[in-house]
């Protein structure tokens, strides 16, 4: 028997060791190792236990699942702009950010700009504050949002037909 104790434990340690060494292949718990696999009702806990920044009861069981997966990779670029891109892409938003540096003239040191296409999705009061949740959550402390500028393109089916309506555009300007 492999085992991990030290060669000085116990018989009772031995014991325990040999009673319980199947319990980590129960189909309960390798289950949860697969989150596609893990019933809906467990999702909070594991996102929890990822340490998942921010999580929404009403979101769709696939953006969870999502949220959950990503939450390993998003804490290693946390405090970039592909952070703040990551944080965003999986509500189906398409996302550029330009950093000061980028632009000509060059913004404020340490400020960026971000443009949000919603594709179609409504712009809301609750889509605006969950956007700027979502950015002050990734981006680095010592970064600043200088303009963000949300584009709502609404699509209609009309007899099985696609139809863009006007864009609607939302810009914040830095208060002087």
């Amino acid at each position: 028997m492999k085992s991990l104790l030290p060669p000085n434990s116990t018989q009772l340690e031995r014991n325990l060791t040999e009673a319980g060494k199947d319990a980590f292949a129960l189909p309960s718990i390798r289950i949860l190792k697969d989150i596609d696999q893990v019933p809906a009702q467990f999702l909070p806990f594991i996102a929890y236990q990822r340490s998942v920044d921010y999580w929404n009861d009403h979101w769709q069981d696939a953006l969870k699942r999502e949220v959950i997966k990503s939450a390993k990779e998003q804490h290693k670029i946390k405090g970039t702009a592909a952070a703040i891109k990551r944080a965003l892409e999986p509500f189906g938003y398409e996302v550029k950010l330009i950093e000061w540096f980028k632009t000509s003239p060059e913004l404020t040191p340490g400020t960026f700009n971000l443009e949000l296409d919603l594709i179609g999705k409504p712009l809301s009061q609750e889509v605006f504050n969950e956007v700027n949740r979502l950015v002050s959550d990734a981006k680095s402390v010592a970064r600043h949002l200088g303009n963000l500028t949300i584009t709502a393109n609404p699509i209609l089916n009309i007899h099985n037909i696609l139809v863009h309506q006007t864009a609607l555009t939302f810009c914040s300007f830095p208060r002087d």
